[in-house]
């Protein structure tokens, strides 16, 4: 499985976890480290997922929320990781305390997952419990792209 993370993940704790808790056979990289960074989040996730991608681990608050970013997740098919809103708030300790403890279970979710679903680990640091599933609304995130374009093309 090839995993990508956003800029919202720091580069250590993506060393943490390939050196503490990935699979073997598994790759997980960021955005920085695949010289992507600064890129639109939409082109990232599009090139990712068509050279072979599988999913992509989030920790950007508004990522289910943007409608060109929620519409190539759509078009690829990539299943999402979305860390909790909480996550981004902590200090780096915390934070990689968290993916570490619940990284086999996200690999486990990713796994399971079919194409398009989004699941959140809780925010704790248990060793029992389920990721959850989060609703993704693509066709709110359609009508949003459709009356931009009406909008953009009327100017």
């Amino acid at each position: 499985m090839k995993i990508r993370a956003d800029e919202h993940v720091a580069e250590a704790i993506i060393r943490a976890v390939r050196e503490i808790a990935l699979r073997d056979g598994w790759t997980l990289d960021s955005v920085v480290s695949a010289e992507q960074a600064g890129k639109p989040d939409v082109h990232w996730i599009t090139e990712f997922m068509l050279g072979g991608g599988d999913a992509i681990l989030s920790a950007d608050r508004d990522f289910l929320e943007n409608p060109p970013q929620v519409a190539a997740v759509f078009r690829t098919g990539a299943k999402v990781i979305h860390l909790p809103p909480k996550w981004g708030q902590a200090k780096g300790a915390l934070q990689s305390a968290h993916i570490l403890m619940w990284w086999a279970r996200i690999e486990a979710c990713i796994v399971s997952m079919k194409p398009r679903q989004c699941y959140r680990p809780p925010w704790n640091i248990n060793e029992t419990g389920e990721l959850q599933a989060i609703a993704i609304d693509f066709q709110a995130a359609h009508k949003k792209l459709k009356k931009a374009n009406r909008k953009q093309k009327s100017l």
